[in-house]
């Protein structure tokens, strides 16, 4: 497929040459881009990235696309017992190789997460630009982190009993206003497959 295809709900094509828009696109391989909720490279992309930051210990994201423009559907948590924290969301990302021999990459992501810390009825939304360096192990092992940049919406204005509130922890916060804050944080991680 050479050109746009565009879709409410679901594209399909063997070969993607131009632009895929639509709530699920599926491509046997790809040499385009593929914009959509599910993006699918059967012959392409695909990872799952464990990963910590300074909010959550535990992340887990599925990257898929190719490597130009890759789908990223997340969920993250932190456990500790009095400082509960739950996040799920979708990011698009790219792979750019810095050497030929593809031991090193660098990983632009940009996400947004919903926050749940404690009730359904606020809305916390976290936006992060991520720049991760990756260093490829093996074909289907790679070790990445680096900096982050948080822009984070509330209209919770009490935390509750045994969930984070303030965000981050640790480090200098600027407010934009008064339901939106920034920070400098990170994130580290290993991408399988």
């Amino acid at each position: 497929m050479n050109g746009v295809q565009i879709a409410g709900v679901f594209n399909y094509t063997k070969r993607l040459r131009g632009v895929q828009i639509g709530l699920i696109n599926i491509a046997d391989t790809s040499d385009g881009y593929s914009i959509g909720l599910i993006n699918i490279v059967l012959k392409g992309y695909h990872k799952l990235a464990l990963s910590a930051n300074e909010l959550m210990l535990l992340n887990a994201s599925f990257k898929t696309g190719n490597r130009k423009l890759y789908s990223i559907l997340m969920a993250g948590m932190n456990p500790e017992n009095d400082r509960k924290l739950y996040a799920f969301g979708y990011g698009l990302g790219s792979e750019l190789y810095l050497n030929k021999k593809h031991s090193l990459s660098l990983n632009p992501e940009i996400s947004s997460q919903y926050l749940y810390r404690g009730s359904w009825n606020y809305t916390n939304i976290l936006n992060r630009l991520q720049l991760n360096l990756a260093i490829h192990i093996s074909r289907h092992l790679a070790i990445y982190g680096g900096p982050a940049f948080s822009v984070f919406t509330s209209d919770q204005e009490t935390g509750i009993d045994g969930y984070q509130f303030d965000l981050p922890r640790k480090g200098s916060v600027h407010s934009f206003s008064k339901r939106t804050t920034g920070w400098i944080g990170w994130n580290a991680g290993i991408h399988l497959f």
